[in-house]
């Protein structure tokens, strides 16, 4: 018997050292301490993911998406960025039931699937884009919150002014909470989504409620004619793509769940069904908000309640407006001067609500659980590359604390990193930075899936079931195309910066050994290779000497391996034999 004094290194072995599943999970069981908090797939999942994609878009960017592209093209919108997610939750699903899942999240699913050269350089930049989105949601909760100051005319200095101070306020009462850790975090998230889907509620009562003062701000009630006149797109400034870019960070918090793998009680059971569950609810949703705000509410509107016409001028008006008496065409006409409706008011949907106080919990809500869920996965995220120092120099992030391994320094680091993107304090100039970081994951991670069923390696064995290689890689190209189609400049820069990464880790050549397809695919194109040349005859202008030597113990012989070597050099074969004789009798220890 052979006896290991390796310990177990905090949440697996470091490096190349792995075991087999049942091993490591017995390894990680009894390296854990006691009192570990450990999360099911309806806390640690579902809910984690459903707050993240119901961040900051659904009730502060919904509205003026639709208003921009129209019912029909919007809802193609929220449908590709389905298509994206469910696709790469399907892969996500295949990676994580493929064996035991520690913690690390995108970065843990990808390297152990295609090495650490592709693992090591996504994984730095899906840290870095978790950390830029929690300046997202954070700005997406200042605006709000200056909005209503606005309304009370209580701005400490000016808009752009008080959205910072008021996001940096609110980054630091968030990065208190990560830092108080995961039980904290995950009792916080349960908060927020009771009070998210109570104004997701409050908002489709409100919208079968009409109320004649909200009229002259553009809502009328469920109706025909407001419907196809904004069936159709009506882009000022903006092309379909780039309206596409802003919503697409709505529909990246599908690795929410993924990316705190390691404190999860089941992840291979965990991931799939919170994952796919949390996709296809929050997608209908997405799709009815679509059309119900499209159906009811106008694209332009003064908010004047004199803007109404007589019955004799009533045959000259021909916008949806006019069938409920008002016409906003003033306001249109002179420099777009309007100030509510789907195209001007990012706050329409409190408008529209039953009671306005809860969509501004919902958006509070919506923005807070968003940030919070971000700014835990990143720090989980670098900390799990750290560990396994691909990197120089980042290594002091690889340590955790306390009974769940928190890692506080990462913490910190992407506090630093939120702060200097929350005072740009444009929440169309930060989405898109963010959409290509995540795209070029989800591109690996449906990359990854195809090309370990394409190695078909003995180590390939999903238990989850529902996938298809060829999906998988029709969702890395769309995911690739997507990238180019949003910014291709950005994109460009996204997949230099990769490749950059990818170069140097394969310089470096990190002692680790994951039992990769990538490792896998090598021996089954070298094995095939070799196959068929042996059904080639040697011709004279291909000829390679290949030389089998009997050297005996190669140290022992220098003379004849140099006699061989001068003529094989580097493009031959040398094989160097040795026969060891033995007394078949003597037993060998």
């Amino acid at each position: 018997m052979i006896c290991s004094s390796q310990e177990p290194f905090e949440d697996g072995f470091p490096n190349g050292d792995e075991l087999t599943p049942a091993e490591e999970a017995a390894a990680k069981e009894a390296a854990e301490p006691k009192g570990v908090v450990k999360f099911g797939w309806i806390k640690g999942v579902l809910v984690r993911c459903m707050l993240n994609i119901w961040g900051v878009m659904l009730f502060i960017r919904m509205t003026w998406i639709v208003g921009q592209a129209g019912i029909a093209l919007a809802c193609v919108i929220v449908c590709m960025a389905s298509v994206v997610t469910t696709i790469t939750g399907l892969s996500t699903s295949a990676i994580a039931t493929n064996g035991f899942v520690r913690g690390g999240g995108a970065y843990y699913l990808i390297s152990r699937s295609l090495g650490p050269e592709f693992g090591g350089s996504i994984g730095l930049i899906f840290a870095f884009a978790n950390a830029v989105a929690v300046a997202m949601y954070v700005v997406g909760f200042a605006e709000t919150v200056v909005e209503l100051l606005k309304g009370a005319d209580a701005l400490m200095t000016d808009e752009i002014n008080d959205i910072r101070i008021i996001g940096t306020i609110t980054v630091i009462v968030l990065l208190g909470i990560s830092v108080a850790g995961m039980e904290w975090e995950a009792k916080a998230q349960i908060v927020l989504l009771v009070v998210l889907v109570t104004a997701i509620v409050n908002y489709f009562i409100g919208s079968f409620i009409p109320v004649q003062s909200k009229e002259s701000a553009g809502f009328f009630r469920y109706d025909a004619q407001i419907m196809w006149e904004n069936i159709g797109p009506d882009f000022r400034g903006e092309t379909f793509f780039s309206v596409f870019a802003i919503f697409f960070p709505a529909a990246t918090g599908i690795l929410a769940g993924a990316n705190i793998s390691g404190d999860l009680a089941d992840p291979q059971m965990a991931i799939p069904k919170g994952t796919l569950l949390a996709i296809l609810i929050t997608g209908i949703v997405y799709l009815g908000v679509v059309v119900s705000t499209g159906s009811c509410i106008v694209r332009d509107a003064s908010g004047n309640l004199n803007d109404t016409i007589s019955s004799q001028f009533m045959a000259n008006c021909t916008n949806a407006s006019c069938k409920f008496g008002f016409d906003f065409s003033s306001c249109r006409s002179s420099g777009n001067s309007c100030r509510y409706g789907l195209q001007n008011d990012f706050q329409v949907m409190s408008l529209v609500s039953g009671f306005s106080p809860i969509i501004s919990a919902g958006i509070f809500s919506a923005t807070l659980s968003s940030a919070l869920a971000s700014l835990v996965s990143a720090p989980k995220v670098f900390q799990a590359l750290c560990k396994d120092n691909i990197y120089p120099y980042i290594g002091i992030f690889a340590k955790g604390y306390g009974k769940n391994n928190e890692p506080l320094r990462g913490y910190i680091l992407t506090f630093g990193i939120a702060l200097a993107f929350i005072l740009i304090a444009e929440l169309n100039t930060i989405a898109p930075i963010i959409s290509n970081f995540f795209l070029a994951s989800y591109a690996l991670i449906n990359f990854s899936v195809f090309h370990a069923s394409l190695a078909n390696s003995p180590g390939w064995r999903p238990s989850f079931k529902y996938y298809n290689m060829w999906v998988s890689l029709a969702g890395a190209i769309l995911c690739c195309v997507v990238m180019f189609v949003i910014n291709w400049a950005a994109a460009l820069l996204t997949n230099v910066i990769v490749m950059a990464l990818y170069i140097y880790v394969s310089h470096k050549k990190p002692d680790v050994n994951w039992g990769s397809s990538t490792q896998a695919l090598t021996y089954q194109q070298a094995l095939s290779h070799t196959l068929h040349l042996s059904a080639v005859e040697d011709h004279v202008k291909n000829f390679r000497p290949q030389c089998l030597v009997m050297t005996g113990y190669p140290n022992s012989r220098p003379a004849l391996l140099d006699l061989v070597h001068s003529f094989t050099k580097n493009v031959g074969l040398m094989i160097c034999g040795h026969v060891r004789m033995r007394n078949p009798l003597t037993l060998t220890l």
